[in-house]
């Protein structure tokens, strides 16, 4: 990838957990709204009414909390399993063998020719 290509992504990657964020952070607003307003309307007509809606609301915000933390959890695993494999893959790259035919036909990898050669001068 070129520099623009991871530019271009990484843009992208910080704008989506910044959405994700903002968005948390709105509902975050709402609840406390929804928690003055039992507040202030505890002893009117309309108490049962916001601690039902602040009681609602609650429920959504621990769910989005949730959701978040695993959204995030899952962009870090993503990571850690990428370089995980981009690791392993460098490890088991292994340069190929040279391979040799012999005098007598055999095929041989370059340390058995070298072996072999060392052994010929030596009886010569």
């Amino acid at each position: 990838m070129t520099d623009q290509e991871l530019i271009k992504l990484a843009s992208q990657r910080i704008d989506r957990r910044n959405r994700r964020w903002a968005l948390w952070s709105a509902n975050l607003a709402v609840l406390i709204f929804s928690v003055a307003a039992v507040v202030f309307l505890q002893d009117s007509f309309y108490s049962n009414i916001s601690i039902a809606f602040m009681m609602g609301w609650a429920g959504i915000f621990v769910m989005h909390t949730i959701i978040l933390g695993m959204a995030s959890s899952r962009d870090d695993d993503v990571e850690k399993e990428v370089a995980k494999l981009r690791q392993i893959a460098e490890m088991s790259y292994e340069k190929p063998k040279r391979l040799h035919l012999t005098d007598d036909g055999e095929i041989t990898d370059d340390a058995d020719w070298e072996y072999e050669e060392s052994e010929r001068s030596l009886k010569s």
